[in-house]
């Protein structure tokens, strides 16, 4: 038998007869070619054997595929829209101090001042009709109205100027709340007869818009019909025509 070890045989059979005919002390080099025989008769070749390293399969790690991404759509803009205000006249949002353009109708397009009672927020009533004779200044408002506001501080002072004069004003509150109205025109300072319109008074004098004044002569026809807001040049030209049309 005979083991390759790194390309080296050795021959181990040889070595054991070696041994065991000396041992019964038979001479080497005599029985050499019987030893040599004996152990080709029986030589194994053993190939070493070598260790080779095997492959390891390694997990394969899953890749996680990254989701698509939604592609962004764009949104489609706003447009805007075109919103008609309730009233017929255009209310500025902030009113500034100054003249303001007013829209005036003459007499012979308004017919008599129609008559009507208004229940006033400082207790009875007012007729029409009863202020025959005096120079009226009526004027439709609401809390709500900014122009109306702002004109109302104006309307008073006029008043007080020209009340011993035989002009009164009269103001109606137009789709308002009674509470919010009159905490307003007590907050102004209003003395003038004021109420809310709770009979169509608005609708018989053909009002499309807030502020809207109407002035009527002491004979009870409308003379003036203005939409916006007036400022005191306004209400004093309009009343001085009214006292010089009267003969003072």
């Amino acid at each position: 038998m005979s083991l390759e070890i790194e390309g080296d045989t050795f021959n181990w059979v040889g070595l054991v007869i070696s041994v065991v005919l000396f041992g019964l002390g038979v001479g080497c080099a005599a029985n050499e070619a019987t030893v040599v025989s004996l152990a080709k008769a029986v030589e194994i070749s053993v190939t070493p054997i070598q260790l080779v390293p095997t492959s390891v399969a390694t997990p394969e790690v899953a890749v996680p595929t990254p989701a698509p991404v939604p592609s962004a759509t764009p949104e489609p803009e706003p447009t805007a829209t075109a919103t008609m205000l309730p009233t017929a006249t255009p209310v500025p949002s902030t009113p500034t101090p100054g003249p303001t353009p007013v829209t005036i109708r003459s007499a012979s397009d308004i017919p008599m001042a129609h008559d009507f009672d208004l229940a006033l927020f400082s207790g009875g009533t007012l007729t029409m009709s009863d202020l025959r004779g005096q120079i009226v200044v009526l004027n439709f408002w609401a809390s709500w109205c900014p122009p109306c506001r702002w004109e109302m501080a104006s309307f008073e002072t006029i008043y007080q100027e020209y009340r011993d004069q035989g002009v009164i004003f009269v103001g109606v509150a137009v789709s308002d709340f009674e509470e919010d109205a009159r905490e307003f025109a007590e907050m102004i300072g209003v003395t003038y007869p004021m109420g809310r319109d709770l009979s169509g008074i608005a609708r018989d004098y053909r009002v499309l818009g807030l502020p809207t004044t109407v002035f009527i002569d002491p004979e009870g026809q409308v003379t003036r019909f203005l939409k916006n807001a007036a400022n005191e040049a306004v209400l004093r030209l309009f009343i001085e025509g009214q006292i010089n049309a009267r003969g003072g």
